[in-house]
């Protein structure tokens, strides 16, 4: 998702998600809202189905629908507990789901979640999906919940090394 900010209020809005080259099925979800959003004034949202396990198309698009059910009824006025709230409700969600029917268990999914209030972004991210902000080039913002980056900010891993290369989809 790409944001873009004309003026002090006029974002302009992009989004897609793109299959990538290893995979044959996407099991992205996005979800945009400009529009005001429960007490939210705006929502970003992208996830992504923990690809190799059961149902990671489904446990994306739920989570993500899930999340946005939760914001919508939020009565708190603050960013960071509504969006807090919606994730919690989103996980609680897909483990009960993953319990309860056989085909779903094992399904996972990645979040990164932000709303922009004035001058400011809220931003929430569980995994590996990340934020980035576009400005003179990428920067990034979240910090993947993986296990090679736990052991490099250990100093224990170096990224880019042959064992940060086989274990970085350990989600952790």
């Amino acid at each position: 998702i790409w944001t873009g900010q004309k003026e002090r209020n006029d974002m302009r809005i992009f989004s897609a998600t793109d299959i990538g080259q290893k995979r044959k099925m996407n099991q992205d979800y996005l979800f945009v809202s400009e529009e005001p959003l429960g007490n939210l004034p705006n929502l970003f949202v992208v996830a992504d189905g923990m690809g190799g396990h059961n149902a990671g198309d489904f446990a994306s698009s739920h989570a993500v629908q899930k999340l946005v059910d939760e914001i919508r009824a939020d009565k708190d006025y603050n960013p960071v507990k509504i969006i807090r709230h919606g994730i919690e409700a989103a996980n609680t969600e897909i483990l009960r789901q993953a319990q309860e029917n056989e085909e779903l268990c094992g399904m996972g999914t990645t979040m990164v979640a932000t709303t922009i209030v004035g001058h400011y972004a809220y931003i929430a991210n569980v995994g590996d999906s990340r934020l980035y902000l576009v400005r003179g080039g990428l920067i990034q913002v979240t910090k993947d919940h993986s296990y090679v980056e736990e052991m490099v900010s250990l100093g224990l891993l170096n990224r880019g090394s042959k064992d940060y290369q086989m274990k970085k989809n350990y989600i952790t």
